[in-house]
């Protein structure tokens, strides 16, 4: 059966260079986990053992079957035998049995660290077979599966620097010159012979984002993320460029329930109803987005539609909270990631939040130091967010969302939360109304984090470039990408 990507341009091509500019810096020692910078690499190097289709169901790759116990407490992993690291090493159940514990460990920043310790026994139970147990089901299972990449665990320990990034992918780490590119080399011991058809990936680090577009529309980039919503929508008329769908993402304005003024829930429920999302809807998106105060998709079983848009703008009564608290003129820094949209976001923000009576400032940081200090939990009073989990289960986002799970850079804790989230995963298919609904009122009534927009997110490709995927969660898959001109 022929396996070559059929498009309108002929039978894929062997051999180019293909061009990625990337809007952010790779951070090779956060493999692990879901970063902006390492969307154009990480899964070109790596793969996982599952990964989610278009319609949401987990494919097998380097794991080639799965077989659940009856309670779903127990999973039988069959691992392909073919596959090799970069070093040479075959890949072995060992390997995996690593890659998992790994994600437990806090400092690889896994989104899913909570998923994963879940997993009460992670063992090699022969040379290519995985089993793991659970303390109770978990519907996170594959969403843990799909975010996680299999790593060497004899060179792991140097990744962190880009000395020795080596992975099962198609492509080969070959150079990293921070700040500025990265170079991929075809894998020529790849499993499969006749992938890749690319000689060679370059990724250029471009963080303006006229000079992104100017790129791809010069020809110097066949793909390019983090363009402005704008440019999106100018290209997107273009017959000569196609726009690939990384995704939703959520972008919340967190809120430090220890720091002045937000230590009073009064001003953060202000915040709620001065935010104007109707504006930052059509401005900053362009109108491609959801309004939308809740975390979880419409097609979530028991989605409680009437608490969608709890929050509607009403700058009178977020002004009468304000003062109510005695919050008038409170100075509010509010840290964001250097990025087109954050700072489009943030000017709205900030008008919203002068009208309530609060003193907002810009804290602009690069991507690197913004992750940083989202990870130690110290970007402030306040911050703008982006998290692209948009139709992970609600049993995921709970245990995973930065802005929601245990140690949330807002710092908020209280045992009535984990009992909501608690019995939220542990509910049967009749009970996660309830369920998610009780928990739903929960935040929307504490407002420690407030989801601003649901957007989709893009990457532009120039319609040369064929055979590329977009994954869920942003990553670029190139191993049946070709160059047709």
């Amino acid at each position: 059966m022929d396996r070559s990507p059929v498009s309108a341009t002929g039978v894929p091509k062997r051999g180019g260079t293909l061009q990625l500019a990337a809007s952010a810096d790779a951070q090779p020692g956060a493999v692990m986990a879901n970063r902006a910078g390492n969307w154009m690499w990480r899964r070109l190097v790596f793969e996982p053992l599952a990964e989610f289709d278009a319609q949401r169901q987990p494919q097998p790759v380097l794991a080639k079957s799965w077989t659940f116990n009856a309670e779903r407490t127990g999973v039988v992993l069959e691992l392909r035998d073919d596959v090799k690291f970069h070093s040479g090493r075959p890949m072995t159940a060992e390997d995996v049995v690593f890659s998992l514990e790994q994600v437990k460990d806090a400092k690889n920043a896994s989104q899913l660290r909570a998923v994963a310790l879940k997993l009460t026994k992670v063992e090699a139970t022969g040379p290519h077979q995985v089993t793991i147990t659970l303390a109770r089901p978990t519907d996170s299972l594959f969403d843990l599966f799909h975010l996680t990449m299999v790593v060497d665990k004899e060179t792991f320990a140097k990744i962190g620097d880009g000395s020795q990034v080596v992975g099962t992918g198609p492509f080969v780490w070959k150079q990293w010159k921070p700040g500025a590119s990265i170079t991929l080399e075809r894998n020529p011991a790849y499993r499969d012979a006749d992938r890749p058809y690319l000689d060679k990936v370059e990724i250029a680090v471009i963080t303006d984002p006229t000079a992104l577009q100017t790129a791809l529309r010069g020809g110097r980039s066949h793909l390019v993320n983090g363009l402005s919503t704008a440019d999106i929508k100018a290209l997107r008329e273009d017959r000569n460029f196609a726009l690939e769908n990384a995704g939703g993402v959520f972008y919340p304005l967190g809120l430090n329930v220890t720091a002045a003024p937000f230590d009073k829930k009064e001003v953060r429920q202000a915040v709620g109803w001065a935010l104007d999302r109707e504006r930052i809807k059509a401005q900053v998106f362009g109108g491609d987005a959801t309004v939308t105060d809740l975390w979880w998709t419409p097609e979530e079983t028991g989605y409680p539609k009437d608490l969608a848009t709890r929050y509607s703008l009403d700058v009178a009564k977020a002004k009468a909270l304000v003062e109510q608290a005695g919050a008038k003129g409170a100075r509010v820094p509010i840290a964001f990631a250097n990025l087109p949209t954050m700072k489009n976001l943030f000017e709205i923000v900030r008008f919203n939040l002068e009208q309530i009576g609060l003193a907002p400032e810009a804290v602009a940081l690069d991507t690197a130091e913004f992750d940083a200090r989202q990870v130690k939990g110290t970007l402030g009073p306040a911050f703008l967010l982006l998290h692209g989990m948009v139709g992970f289960s609600a049993a995921t986002i709970v245990d995973a969302m930065p802005s929601l799970r245990a140690g949330n850079p807002s710092q908020f804790t209280a045992a009535q939360y984990d009992q909501l989230r608690a019995t939220l995963q542990e509910a049967g298919d009749g009970a996660k109304g309830t369920a998610l609904a009780g928990l739903s009122t929960y935040l929307l009534d504490e407002s420690f984090s407030h989801v601003t927009m649901v957007a989709p997110q893009y990457h532009v490709r120039s319609a040369t470039l064929q055979g590329v995927r977009t994954v869920a969660l942003g990553s670029v898959v190139a191993t049946d990408a070709f160059l047709a001109a």
